[in-house]
């Protein structure tokens, strides 16, 4: 095969552009960024975690079914190791008590009612190692807030607590598993 001069510059040009582009593609997707396993970042030799519905101590119906939900889910997707409900047959329990819940106006409408509030959910969240009992981590004062806005049509009310309660849930649960994880 006879390349003429202006076809094999042709040729080097296209290959030139050819290794460009691979190599942009190549630094793109590896720019030295990795997830790094929480798995590995959790407790020492805990391969399993079992999350029991908390205990609620407040008048908040289902609140602690709401919060345990969301640390389920926080767990499973964060640290890749088996989560289940069970608090036999795993490596370690995380327990908890929702201790205190409160919703406080933190802003009023023009008929002095409150249209913004505040959701505050204390909680004590320990993690206990299951062979010996050992605490691996405990915080007996963790506090998560929550602002929903409450609306004030009275043709359109709904009440925005209970979705202000479901955001406060998985936002704490990001919160705590972070905490735990960061230790």
């Amino acid at each position: 095969m006879n390349l003429t001069r202006l076809q094999f510059a042709s040729f080097q040009t296209i290959l030139l552009m050819v290794a460009i582009v691979a190599a942009a593609c190549v630094a793109g997707s590896s720019c030295g960024y990795r997830m790094r396993s929480a798995s590995k970042n959790f407790a020492d030799g805990i391969r399993s975690l079992g999350i029991p519905t908390f205990v609620n101590h407040t008048q908040r119906q289902k609140i602690e079914q709401q919060m345990t939900r969301a640390l389920l889910r926080e767990f499973t997707v964060r640290t890749g190791i088996p989560v289940s409900s069970a608090s036999a047959g795993v490596d370690a329990v995380l327990q908890g008590e929702v201790r205190n819940l409160t919703s406080s106006p933190v802003a009023f409408g023009t008929d002095t009612f409150g249209s913004a509030f505040i959701v505050v959910v204390q909680m004590s969240v320990k993690l206990v190692r299951t062979r010996d009992g050992a605490v691996l981590w405990e915080d007996s004062d963790f506090v998560y807030r929550e602002r929903y806005i409450l609306n004030t049509k009275v043709t359109d009310f709904f009440s925005e607590e209970g979705p202000a309660l479901q955001r406060l849930s998985r936002e704490f649960a990001a919160s705590l598993v972070s905490a735990m994880l960061n230790r």
